[in-house]
């Protein structure tokens, strides 16, 4: 009896601590609106592998762009790589073929490649995007307008949910946890779907140097940001939808690999992480018995938690964006916790992923073997 009311009490007063971070992110995210107008040039570098059916609508979001003084860089790994020929179907000419990774994520590698090998001039600022988001039009000059040679700006990524699909809310809901820890802080991390950058800032950091036997673009800049003191600037209008339907197995790999690359480029986090989620599952599955009234404030705080942040994304993302199932966001943490659990214990067995048909093995934040898949495997 005295063990189940110390779990109750110390999963409340988790729930209170991450509610006060939650209230701290949701106020950012409403009232974060900086209207700088830029006139830098920009350039923004894409790395694509493989298409899928959102391809060609994602592409054409970077190409039509309102910013006034801006280029794209596609890059991918092979000519046979079907973004390739998906590229040049849409009229792109601005492609560049990096070649196979061999130590680093292939990410990693087309975007170390695409920064030395572009032929334009060097641009003032640096952008880093991804090909499965749709960006809206002002997207460049949202992300480049709180930027300054002191800071990184990003975003984040929004799963759209189309219908009542499990696998696809599941995904939608798992990752929207973690807007809830973007806010005026100086732990923000840079998400790679979104960042941008002055190119002075990203020598500086030896953005290069960090990328050299990683796997994680965003992750190798986040410690590069944190370690030198420059902060990341969360910016809310910057939330990217990303549509497009999850299989269940697409559900596991994808979120365990997210987990996994957190275990080896932010272990500290991956273990205060794994500790929060037993004592929440526990208490969850455990308490509807012992002491069912403090089970439902349990619960209650993890309610308010979702419902303040999904009504800040209502602020940011454009209405098409959200979905109809908001009850679901509203409700689901304990399918999400239970999720991030079997991540955590399926990190914690290894760090071996599997990204874009492509299997690593993570040793070390800048050591990382690559175990096969190619372009032309792509479909």
């Amino acid at each position: 009896m005295a063990g189940t009311l110390l779990l109750a009490a110390i999963t409340i007063l988790q729930g209170i601590l991450i509610l006060m971070e939650g209230l701290r992110a949701a106020r950012h995210m409403r009232t974060f609106r900086p209207r700088r107008a830029r006139r830098e040039r920009i350039s923004v570098f894409c790395p694509c592998k493989g298409t899928d059916a959102e391809f060609e609508k994602n592409i054409r979001s970077i190409l039509e762009q309102d910013y006034p003084n801006y280029d794209v860089t596609f890059v991918v790994e092979s000519e046979k790589d079907p973004a390739y020929t998906a590229l040049r179907g849409f009229g792109v000419t601005n492609i560049l073929v990096a070649g196979r990774a061999t130590d680093c994520g292939q990410k990693v590698h087309n975007l170390g490649y695409a920064v030395t090998h572009t032929g334009a001039a060097p641009a003032d600022i640096l952008v880093f995007c991804d090909s499965d988001a749709r960006f809206p039009h002002d997207w460049l000059s949202k992300l480049a307008a709180p930027l300054d040679a002191t800071n990184i700006t990003t975003g984040y990524r929004w799963y759209v949910v189309g219908r009542a699909h499990l696998p696809t809310l599941l995904r939608s809901g798992w990752n929207a946890s973690t807007v809830g820890v973007l806010g005026d802080h100086n732990r923000n991390f840079a998400w790679g779907g979104s960042t941008a950058m002055y190119r002075e800032t990203f020598e500086r950091l030896n953005i290069l140097q960090e990328w050299g036997g990683s796997v994680s673009d965003d992750y190798s800049i986040t410690n590069a940001a944190h370690r030198s003191g420059t902060k990341i600037v969360f910016v809310p209008e910057c939330l990217i939808p990303t549509y497009g339907e999850s299989t269940w197995h697409e559900l596991f790999e994808f979120t365990t690999r997210q987990i996994v690359i957190t275990r080896v480029y932010h272990a500290r986090l991956w273990r205060v992480s794994f500790i929060g989620l037993v004592i929440f599952n526990a208490a969850f599955f455990i308490l509807p018995v012992a002491h069912p009234l403090l089970w439902l404030a349990i619960y209650a705080l993890s309610v308010a938690q979702s419902w303040i942040r999904y009504r800040a994304v209502q602020t940011a993302l454009a209405p098409e964006a959200l979905s109809k199932y908001r009850w679901f966001y509203i409700l689901c943490a304990p399918l999400v916790a239970l999720l991030f659990l079997y991540n955590m214990i399926g990190s914690a067995l290894g760090t071996d992923i599997v990204w874009r048909q492509i299997h690593y093995k993570l040793i070390s934040p800048n050591e990382t073997r690559v175990f096969g898949g190619s372009a032309a495997s792509e479909s």
